[in-house]
């Protein structure tokens, strides 16, 4: 067990000296704030105020919604930076200097995963503290300690896989120009398959089941599900039927064949999703160290 903790604690040192795998970790977020502050906060305002009397409380709710999208987004990027360090030791041969201590093939892949998932755990967790403070500062609510929790556990389930979802593409390259290709397009993708940059409502039905087969963008309903509860019952008070449009069209619920999943299925979705990637992935691991 020792030995896992020093190889954690080694990859972590090397994570944290380099700059530019800590800059990837956030560059994804970057571009979607930038967005939402030019042209995306004001697009779904303006939306709201044409189905609802305007009150201040709108702009609560799509800045919640904004980071529901934006704690997904952290979960991936994070991981996905931190798996950086395996491909630097893979190509450089440090992965074979590390593979002459007493210690398996296994364990030291393990310690790639555990210190991913550390890494992500906390920078998303910090994000979410970030975020909750940007909300008050714009005249919105902190949410209350039980709340608090759950959104920590759903971060913990969604760092889970997205560990387990870099994983997979990680192995299936070996250095650090395919790697950083890999960190662009998952980066720039990533936005779309959560939901972030376009409401569901706005996008071909092709393109919704897309999003809505996509296991992360489960997390972005979960977070969403739990952050704007209050502000969905303030905006849309005595009006039923437009909450629940409003809720289709924007993503915080899916519907399927003209049923709406409940929370329990995205929960199935992700542990499921995790479960089948880590097989996966084991898989491939074992056919490339024959």
């Amino acid at each position: 067990m020792s030995t896992i903790f020093s190889l954690i604690n080694r990859h972590n040192k090397v994570y944290r000296r380099d700059k530019t795998l800590v800059l990837f970790s956030f560059l994804s977020v970057l571009i979607v704030i930038t967005l939402y502050a030019v042209f995306l906060q004001k697009l779904q305002v303006d939306a709201i105020e044409e189905i609802v009397p305007a009150s201040s409380e709108i702009t609560t709710l799509v800045n919640e919604w904004m980071v529901a999208g934006l704690l997904s987004i952290v979960t991936v990027t994070t991981t996905l930076a931190a798996f950086g360090i395996y491909i630097r030791d893979l190509e450089t041969k440090g992965l074979a200097d590390l593979l002459t201590a007493p210690t398996s093939r296994a364990t030291l892949q393990f310690s790639y995963v555990a210190n991913a998932w550390m890494i992500g755990f906390i920078l998303s967790v910090v994000a979410f503290i970030l975020c909750e403070l940007f909300i008050v500062s714009t005249g919105g609510h902190l949410v209350d300690a039980g709340t608090f929790i759950e959104i920590v556990g759903i971060i913990a389930l969604s760092v889970s896989l997205s560990s387990m979802f870099n994983l997979f593409f990680t192995l299936l390259v070996s250095t650090q120009t395919a790697f950083s290709t890999l960190n662009t397009i998952i980066g720039t993708a990533i936005g779309f398959l959560c939901g972030v940059y376009v409401p569901m409502g706005s996008l071909p039905n092709a393109v919704q089941n897309v999003i809505m087969f996509f296991p992360i963008s489960h997390s972005t309903v979960l977070f969403r599900e739990k952050l704007m509860v209050h502000s969905l019952d303030n905006v849309f008070a005595g009006t039923p039927e437009v909450l629940a449009q409003y809720k289709k069209n924007f993503g915080v619920v899916y519907e399927w064949n003209n049923t709406l999943l409940s929370t329990s299925v995205s929960y199935i979705v992700i542990i499921g999703s995790t479960i089948a990637l880590a097989t996966i992935s084991l898989l491939i691991f074992k056919l490339k160290n024959k």
